[in-house]
């Protein structure tokens, strides 16, 4: 059995971190693994600061053209070579002891396998854990978050791989996909592996634009799973009525927030803003 970790980067434009997150794979110790850096077209200096990494005959760089973060995760999953996948985000790195404790576990049985996730919000640290989803991933528990979780290739493949159309909520819209294979065999680790920091003023996927666009598709994509899920339901139509509101489409914000509110009566949040557009 080919027992290899692929570790994938996608990058653009994060010469700046990129090195941190590659010296948090190469400072693991124990286990199989390749590191594929998949350059999503960026003009900065990423080839040249990454240059020293590429002597290593287990880590390859390949350029393509801008496509967006799916698209080049989905091309690093073409040129790897292992049974297992993790997805690492260019900005975010690894905790050490996260490949001797995969192996620990015998990852190769999984077809995911999660553990917990040290945060960084704009200063403010926090830890995220594995819970339990909501009726559209069919209840498992699990996170989805890039650097928080291994897929079993196969699976990952059969479920189509990342969606080329969405740029914000990717991992999650592929986790309603992979959480709808039967008998999905499910592995949690009780400790921390992944350093995430987010400083959202800068960070160019959370724009409010790039949210639109993805969550409108997300939610048209899949809207009859949608249906059979009232919290979830209500729940994307209150993020769509936040992001219009955010970009100042008053009207359309309080289409989105009433649905909200109708679909979940109990949801006070969308209740309020109900009201509050109701009487602007």
């Amino acid at each position: 059995m080919n027992n290899k970790i692929s570790i994938i980067i996608a990058s653009y434009n994060r010469a700046y971190c990129l090195p941190d997150a590659i010296e948090s794979v190469l400072e693991q110790s124990g286990g199989n693994w390749e590191l594929i850096i998949v350059d999503d077209g960026s003009s900065d200096e990423t080839k040249k600061v990454i240059s020293k990494f590429l002597t290593n005959e287990r880590v390859q760089y390949y350029f393509q053209q801008n496509s967006g973060v799916s698209a080049a995760r989905n091309k690093g999953v073409e040129l790897s070579s292992g049974n297992h996948i993790i997805f690492l985000d260019s900005d975010d790195r690894f905790l050490p002891g996260l490949f001797s404790e995969l192996n620990k576990v015998d990852y190769s049985s999984y077809d995911i396998i999660c553990w917990q996730v040290l945060k960084k919000v704009d200063g403010k640290l926090s830890v995220w854990k594995p819970t339990r989803l909501e009726k559209i991933y069919n209840n498992i528990t699990a996170t989805f978050l890039a650097g928080s979780i291994g897929y079993k290739k196969e699976v990952f493949i059969e479920a189509g791989g990342f969606d080329p159309k969405m740029s914000f909520g990717e991992n999650y819209e592929l986790g309603m996909r992979i959480s709808e294979r039967k008998d999905l065999k499910i592995k949690i680790l009780d400790q921390q592996f992944l350093s995430y920091t987010v400083n959202n003023e800068f960070r160019e996927s959370n724009s409010y634009g790039n949210k639109l666009d993805s969550y409108i598709h997300l939610y048209q994509k899949h809207k009859v799973k949608y249906i059979k899920d009232k919290y979830s339901y209500s729940q994307i139509n209150y993020f769509l009525g936040f992001i219009h509101e955010k970009l100042n489409m008053k009207e359309e914000a309080k289409k989105f927030y009433t649905s909200s509110f109708r679909i979940n009566p109990l949801n006070y949040k969308a209740f309020l803003k109900s009201l509050y557009f109701l009487f602007k």
